[in-house]
């Protein structure tokens, strides 16, 4: 049944985690989703550190919000249910659960969903997302997988996959908000503009608030 799911939102299109592999089953605001195959590495264990796709910044573990007004380029928006920072003149949609905004080009966005199945932790929610993903999405490849904070409360997975206009590649933080409610942000682009994706990242984080 979650297989038939996943098929069904990869082709409709959609870029994110745990929203993706079935919990709404609608489209995930872009309009354009992945193509599949299996995934080429990983680290599974740990807190990672460097250049490509791995935890770093001031964005590591469960974030804290930032007192300071977000840096140029950036603003920040109100949701329901929490806050955080998001490029200058992108677009908000919603679907389902999800709440994306959008680069004016279609091709970079900023996602927000819940992660609300019981009983599921961040570390477990993006292995799973990444597993199947894997299995669903010729093209995929998991980048790394690894620990940002301590136990199982702050988790980043770093993908890459093949789309029409291109290759692109995202880095989805899942975490324990301050509220105790368990959230995932992610940051897309295409994969010639990373740490693009990063920097995205890190600064909606840095300001993200329940």
């Amino acid at each position: 049944m979650i297989a038939g799911v996943v098929v069904a939102v990869l082709v409709a299109g959609s870029v994110g985690g745990w929203f993706l592999w079935g919990r709404d089953g609608n489209d995930g605001g872009t309009g354009r989703g992945p193509t599949a195959a299996p995934s080429v590495s990983a680290s599974t264990s740990g807190s990672a550190s460097g250049t490509d796709g791995t935890p770093s910044g001031t964005a590591s573990g469960s974030p804290s919000p930032s007192a300071g007004a977000p840096p140029a380029g950036f603003r920040l928006v109100e949701e329901s249910g929490f806050a955080l920072a998001v490029p200058e003149g992108w677009n908000r949609t919603t679907s389902g659960k999800s709440v994306f905004y959008n680069a004016p080009d279609g091709l970079s966005l900023v996602q927000v969903y819940p992660l609300d199945e019981p009983g599921i932790t961040p570390y477990e929610a993006l292995r799973l997302t990444s597993r199947d993903l894997a299995a669903q999405n010729p093209g995929y490849s998991e980048i790394s997988l690894a620990r940002t904070g301590p136990g199982d409360d702050s988790v980043e997975l770093v993908y890459a996959y093949d789309r029409t206009e291109g290759r692109r590649k995202v880095v989805d933080r899942a975490f324990v908000g301050g509220d105790g409610r368990q959230y995932a942000v992610l940051a897309a682009g295409p994969e010639s503009a990373w740490p693009e994706q990063r920097k995205t990242l890190d600064t909606a984080l840095e300001f993200f608030e329940p």
